[in-house]
């Protein structure tokens, strides 16, 4: 029988597949066991190094700065412009000429006030007392009636006031009327003639001239 000939040849093929297995591990324990020894040798650290010298020196050189940006020029500050006004001087106002007045005739010479007039004189045998009324009398009455006299150019009372009562209008009245009636005055005078005049008088009522 053919059978155990095609077993013996599956275990050959088989067996192979394991060795193969076997030497490719041992490769790679192998090679980490290297690699391990080199870095601890530091051979690896230096080539490294010299790698990253070499790719130092191949590096492209450091660009140049950016140029600063320029200064920024700054606009001239606004100047006020001003409007020049030119104001035209005022016309001068018209001169008109006023005609002056013709000059005034001369002064005629004022003729000299008039002296003054005379003193009034009174006449005294007229200037008596008037008779006391009776009703007075008998009342009491009694005092001084003040009065303010106008005298004519003939020397006679034309107007008689009073201008202090004596207390009694009764004895006022009689005191008025008797100047008014008997009493007298040499009027004054004034270039040389007579004038008008006024004086004040007073007509004294007492009980002891009663009659």
């Amino acid at each position: 029988m053919e059978r155990p000939n095609h077993l013996h040849s599956s275990n050959q093929t088989a067996s192979s597949k394991l060795t193969g297995l076997v030497i490719v591990i041992a490769i790679h324990v192998v090679a980490i066991m290297g690699l391990i020894t080199a870095l601890a040798s530091g051979q690896i650290l230096k080539q490294i190094q010299n790698i990253q010298a070499t790719i130092d020196r191949t590096k492209l050189p450091p660009k140049a700065p950016p140029p600063p940006p320029p200064d920024e020029i700054k606009p001239p500050p606004p100047v006020a412009i001003v409007p020049l006004f030119q104001v035209a001087p005022e016309a001068p106002p018209p001169v008109t000429t006023v005609p002056k007045p013709p000059p005034a005739p001369p002064k005629q010479a004022e003729a000299p006030p008039p002296p003054p007039p005379t003193e009034l004189k009174s006449i005294p045998r007229t200037h008596t007392l008037p008779p006391y009324p009776t009703i007075s009398q008998r009342l009491g009455e009694q005092g001084t009636t003040l009065m303010q006299v106008a005298i004519s150019t003939e020397g006679s009372v034309t107007d008689c006031k009073v201008t202090k009562s004596s207390g009694s209008e009764r004895l006022d009245t009689a005191a008025c009327d008797y100047v008014k009636s008997h009493w007298k005055w040499q009027p004054p005078t004034q270039m040389g003639k007579p004038v008008t005049a006024n004086t004040g008088v007073e007509v004294k009522w007492d009980l002891k001239d009663a009659q």
